[in-house]
């Protein structure tokens, strides 16, 4: 017998922003929680750090009492049913038929379809029941030639419908280059909004695991080596001409796709 290829939600997930009018001060964080600030924060993907403290960030947002926005490196084309899922109950039901996108079920898995996406976006649903102000919007088109302009493009709708929001955009460590003439998302970021709105992170960390994929296409867990200052928080650098600084932390670990929570 043929076996059914309906996915099925093997457990209930973590909810990362849970309790967010309680949520510890993240180091370096004051000064950026602002109306209308615009944080690129690069990322590993495939990691359980990156969404988790871009969750901690908009957490001490929400609670200075902004409205949030956090916006992802997913498909465009996946918006409405973002959407829809966000002002879903979160049952069983809901997260089967989200989860059954093709983005999160496909054979190529590049780290960004992870476990702590989903949690991520999960959380934002959560919060959204309590009637927190906090929202997110998918950037990507992939395929496209100039897909950091794409992403900028859609980011800036917001930026300029939304002036009052606190932004957070987590992609990929290169796609938040603010240098001129880069041609990277938060180059076109900065050359529209200006510099004083928009600020740049890179992750940085000793050392540590993610989900990534390899020349050759090959996808899995990778151990890889850092250069993080054995730190931990956010630390600006005005002599950095691609970023404005780092988001220091001391190891990074492997988050695994999110169909790992399905049965296929």
């Amino acid at each position: 017998m043929m076996r059914s290829k309906t996915p099925i939600i093997l457990s209930l997930l973590v909810v990362i922003l849970s309790g967010c009018n309680h949520c510890d001060p993240f180091p370096g964080a004051e000064p950026l929680l602002q109306p209308g600030q615009v944080v690129l924060l690069g990322e590993i993907h495939g990691t359980k750090e990156g969404p988790e403290f871009a969750g901690q960030i908009a957490c001490n947002a929400l609670e200075k009492d902004l409205m949030v926005t956090i916006a992802l490196e997913l498909p465009q084309a996946d918006q409405d049913q973002l959407d829809e899922y966000l002002d879903s109950e979160g049952s069983i039901e809901d997260k089967r038929k989200f989860l059954g996108l093709n983005f999160w079920t496909r054979d190529y898995q590049d780290g960004r379809a992870s476990e702590s996406i989903f949690k991520l976006i999960e959380s934002v649903r959560a919060l959204r029941e309590e009637d927190k102000r906090i929202d997110v919007v998918f950037l990507d088109v992939e395929g496209a030639k100039n897909r950091d302009k794409i992403m900028a493009d859609r980011l800036l709708e917001d930026v300029k419908s939304y002036p009052n929001n606190f932004f957070i955009a987590l992609t990929g460590n290169l796609h938040n280059i603010v240098s001129n003439g880069s041609g990277r998302m938060g180059s076109y970021m900065v050359e529209a909004i200006g510099k004083d709105q928009v600020v740049s992170l890179k992750q940085s960390y000793q050392g540590g695991t993610a989900w990534i994929c390899l020349t050759g296409g090959i996808c899995g867990p990778v151990d890889l080596k850092g250069k993080g200052g054995n730190q931990f928080g956010i630390f600006l650098n005005e002599k950095n001409s691609k970023y404005d600084g780092t988001l220091e932390m001391d190891s990074i670990h492997v988050s695994f796709p999110a169909r790992e929570l399905i049965k296929i």
